[in-house]
């Protein structure tokens, strides 16, 4: 059966066509950046392995979840590859040219399939950003014939490890900002009724302490914020809530039930089925609220859904953006994006639309991204001089300054992040000079850099004015 090729929007084609071209002149590890619900699935199956398939590289797509397998499958299908699955049930099937593939399956047999994995001439990494973890470059070097695309919407990890070890070049889609402008995003709203006393929360490993975190956050005063917040914003509109740990997933579950709401907890106790038809049942509309601890972060695609609850403050913006990217995929009649923000995660990590700095060699550069909160409404937004939520007008220190995020840099960074990322972050003629002066750059480079940042300013202009 002939399928019809899927429609790639201008930008999916664009990145498609340089990741193609990357591939072509030999590059060993490509990584593919894109916002989740920007459509990197589409651009790597239509795009990439679509192309590479037809003439004959042997392919490989790496996901570490059990659930997307079959999701995985049913896109390839869709452009008409028959590709098979390699889980602990399946083996690979010596007929099929494309195989989805369980990461922890791999791992395990790539001693016993070190033959077939020799053949393989691109291997597709979901969700890179996992790559620099412990066995992923035992994998990927069992596999010494093929080319790595990696695939991510959050190009940088919690514990700070670059990516820089396994890819070489880059090709970014548009950011979230210009997704939404472009109405290929739900623009998102913030509401931030509370923010808790973490002063006695300890950290580990980057983050906050699950079991110091489970103290704080799960009793039934917050829940019941979030319970008036979600009446109050979202009333019976599909939501997911994240929450610290299983039994804090399972009381605000609970909680929301004896409310009134349909709600459902997951986890991964639970029987897959079981699972899987509560986060199918989300997608239905059989259920209105689901609660989770660390399921539906990544790789989930519920378009419906319209809000998210955050009950699990983080210190790590990779999982912050992987959550607040679920709400943001649009679908007819969905108008906005509504974030419940109980956990102060928009005051630490920013908006989901805010730029973030990163690079292949520094991981993600950390800036101070200020928001307000407006004291009447408990709105929170970029700093602007009214509240989008009630109109309340905002006069002296009431609203933010936007920090200079260039001057956050210290020298020895501006001399060794890639000039494209000092470009982007620089925004105005006293920043260029400081990248000049400090890189020994002559003056055409200031010349053109000066022409490319007013392009890039008209640019962003436009978009908030329309976003």
């Amino acid at each position: 059966m002939k399928h019809a090729p899927l429609q790639l929007r201008p930008y999916q084609r664009k990145n498609a066509d340089e990741i193609l071209a990357c591939l072509e002149r030999g590059v060993r590890g490509v990584l593919y950046v894109l916002p989740t619900a920007g459509g990197k699935t589409v651009v790597v199956v239509g795009g990439v392995i679509r192309t590479v398939v037809d003439v004959g590289w042997p392919t490989v797509f790496l996901v570490h979840r059990r659930e997307l397998l079959q999701q995985s499958v049913r896109q390839l299908t869709a452009v008409g590859i028959d590709a098979a699955i390699v889980d602990p049930d399946h083996d690979p099937d010596p007929t099929a040219l494309v195989h989805v593939c369980s990461i922890d399956t791999l791992k395990a047999r790539k001693g016993r399939l070190a033959a077939w994995l020799r053949t393989i001439r691109l291997v597709v990494v979901d969700e890179a950003h996992h790559t620099v973890a412990p066995g992923w470059q035992a994998l990927l070097e069992a596999m010494p014939n093929a080319q790595r695309l990696g695939v991510t919407a959050t190009p940088f990890r919690g514990d700070g490890k670059p990516l820089g070890d396994l890819f070489e070049v880059v090709v970014r889609g548009p950011s979230v900002m210009e997704l939404t402008a472009a109405g290929f995003l739900c623009p998102a709203e913030v509401w931030a009724p509370f923010s808790p006393d973490l002063s006695g929360v300890k950290v580990s490993r980057g983050d906050f302490s699950a079991g110091d975190l489970d103290r704080v956050m799960n009793n039934d005063k917050v829940t019941k914020l979030a319970l008036n917040s979600y009446a109050a914003r979202m009333p019976g509109e599909p939501a997911i809530a994240f929450c610290s740990s299983i039994d804090h997933a399972r009381r605000v579950a609970e909680l929301f039930s004896a409310a009134g709401w349909l709600s459902v907890s997951v986890d991964g106790d639970m029987d897959p089925d079981e699972r899987d038809a509560a986060i199918s049942g989300l997608a239905a509309g059989r259920i209105q609220v689901l609660t989770s601890c660390m399921i539906i972060s990544e790789g989930t695609d519920i378009p419906v859904v319209a809000g998210a609850i955050f009950l699990r403050p983080t210190k790590s913006a990779q999982l912050y953006m992987q959550q607040a990217g679920r709400v943001l995929r649009i679908n007819p009649g969905k108008r906005r994006a509504c974030i419940i923000d109980l956990a102060d995660n928009v005051k630490l990590h920013g908006m989901p639309e805010a730029d973030r700095t990163w690079s292949l060699q520094h991981g993600l550069i950390p800036f101070t991204h200020r928001t307000v909160r407006c004291p009447v409404c408990h709105r929170r937004f970029a700093p602007a001089a009214a509240c989008p939520g009630c109109r309340r007008t905002f006069r002296g220190q009431d609203a933010a300054p936007v920090v200079r995020r260039l001057e956050q840099l210290a020298d020895s960074m501006v001399r060794s992040l890639p000039i494209e990322d000092l470009e982007r972050i620089a925004v105005n003629e006293k920043d260029l000079l400081r990248i000049a002066r400090l890189r020994n750059y002559r003056d055409g480079w200031l010349y053109y850099a000066k022409q490319r940042l007013s392009q890039r300013l008209a640019k962003q202009f436009e978009m908030r004015r329309y976003a």
